[in-house]
């Protein structure tokens, strides 16, 4: 490992040399001419591969909805959960924090749900005083990726604010957003002073409430019945003609006897 000094820095590949960035700091290596990798090491390689495909879907189709600040360690937390969640246990999103410093179950003494019409339910009651908040903005987001086209099919918002100092009755965010590939759905929470959104990181929320793996569609399956065999010419020769068989080929055969 050796430190660039020069007026340039750079990461990446540059001929046999890696540059790359650590705390700051910008170092080289040379790439080995050899790399050994076991059966494991490959699985491992490819499977994190493929959760990182998911994840970038996943950021490109949530965060520009987003209005929380960005988290630096939400790429790789994101990633680490889908590799766990390999290729048909996506539910394991279910809670994932956009915002790993709160969840949304910091701010409701009840949480929300989601019908499977597609309706985000709030219960009825009074929300917890959380500093100097006067309303709490609650959005719901939708989102339908495509893993397997990898591409996002869809998205849709909806959102209320919420006075702190009054009780309130159920409210209802409808988020339905029929299509292709799996539904995301994700409740940000912000807390306001007046007109004025708080910075605090502690007071804000964005996490996954509910994932919807796409309808697997039935496939028909059609049955062959079994044909009965006709036996050749010759082996048919010198044989009591059997006059169950009807086909033509069979009652070819009985003229030529």
């Amino acid at each position: 490992m050796a430190k660039q000094t020069g007026i340039i820095s750079f990461t990446g590949k540059l001929g046999n040399l890696i540059g790359y960035r650590r705390n700051g700091q910008y170092y080289l290596r040379t790439m080995p001419e050899t790399v050994r990798q076991t059966a494991a090491t490959r699985h491992a390689s490819r499977d994190f591969g493929i959760a990182s495909r998911k994840g970038k879907l996943v950021r490109q189709a949530v965060t520009p909805h987003l209005d929380i600040s960005r988290d630096g360690s939400l790429v790789n937390r994101l990633n680490k959960t889908l590799i766990s969640a390999g290729k048909s246990q996506l539910q394991m999103l279910n809670g994932f924090r956009f915002n790993r410093h709160a969840g949304v179950e910091n701010f409701f003494c009840q949480q929300p749900m989601m019908s499977p019409a597609g309706v985000v339910t709030i219960p009825a009651q009074t929300l917890r005083p959380e500093g100097t908040a006067t309303h709490l903005e609650v959005k719901v987001i939708a989102v339908r990726v495509s893993f397997l086209e990898r591409r996002i099919t869809g998205s849709r918002t909806a959102s209320v604010m919420i006075g702190m100092d009054t009780r309130f009755s159920d409210i209802e965010l409808d988020v339905a957003l029929p299509g292709k590939g799996t539904l995301l759905v994700i409740v940000q929470v912000r807390s306001f002073n007046g007109p004025l959104a708080t910075a605090n990181r502690r007071f804000v929320a964005a996490d996954i409430l509910a994932v919807v793996p796409p309808a697997v569609k039935k496939q028909r399956v059609t049955v062959i019945p079994d044909v009965k065999k006709v036996p050749r010419y010759k082996e048919a020769r010198g044989k009591k003609y059997n006059t169950t068989l009807c086909t033509p080929h069979t009652v070819l055969l009985h003229q030529r006897e």
